[in-house]
């Protein structure tokens, strides 16, 4: 799985938290897009942090309106093997006014 921010994409051996204004979309790629299981090549590169030989699937929880969850999990197993969580401090948008209120949203 790889989370795109700010046109930077994050590897897990970098750092694992994240926390500031994002102005913009977090995108998110998982999956082989349908495509059959096959051997990996017997050369290791530096940039393959993880390998794994399995089906598997994204699960999204939103808890509230603030709180999303996105999972990896294994097919044959349900085992989370990657998540993140994305938090969003809404504010109440009745009580704000063109200039009262942020145009970007704090998220982590």
């Amino acid at each position: 799985m790889l989370t795109t921010m700010k046109g930077h994409v994050p590897f897990t051996r970098e750092r694992s938290y994240y926390k500031g204004t994002l102005n913009g979309t977090i995108h998110v790629v998982a999956g082989g897009g349908g495509a059959s299981l096959a051997d990996f090549t017997p050369i290791n590169t530096t940039w393959s942090y993880f390998k794994d030989h399995d089906y598997g699937f994204v699960k999204l929880t939103a808890f509230d309106r603030s709180n999303l969850l996105l999972e990896c999990k294994r097919s044959r197993d349900g085992k989370v093997y990657d998540s993140f969580r994305i938090s969003r401090d809404y504010r109440d948008t009745l009580v704000c006014t063109v200039d009262s209120c942020p145009s970007m949203a704090l998220a982590s």
